[in-house]
């Protein structure tokens, strides 16, 4: 059995961050590094006490901790750059994030490059 998978199946954390990966599918408003987050604006996020049951309940957890207070195309930028720091720290070398038609136009007036 290789490295990468006896840290795996010892749910070793801290091991698995040292191994190269992908993450191609992130949806970079729910996955960037709370920490960062606390430390560039004052707001702290919660994790998570237990998987989530249904899209209504990350609906919940969204509007909490989420949606009033990163609704701006400046706190966007802010949840890119700590979905950037997350996955430097978990070792990602690709990274897919989504931010969707709708984000695009709402928060960057269609413009790729903002």
């Amino acid at each position: 059995m290789n490295s990468f998978m006896y840290a795996l199946e010892q749910r070793n954390l801290e091991e698995l961050r040292k191994y190269p990966k992908a993450d191609l599918h992130n949806h970079f408003v729910l996955g960037g590094n709370r920490m960062f987050i606390y430390q560039v604006t004052g707001k702290k996020i919660e994790s998570l006490g237990s998987p989530l049951s249904s899209m209504d309940e990350m609906h919940q957890w969204s509007q909490k901790y989420i949606a009033q207070d990163f609704d701006s195309a400046e706190m966007r930028k802010i949840l890119i750059r700590a979905t950037f720091q997350q996955a430097k720290k978990d070792g990602i070398t690709v990274l897919e994030i989504g931010e969707d038609v709708w984000g695009l136009k709402e928060f960057f007036n269609n413009d790729v490059d903002e």
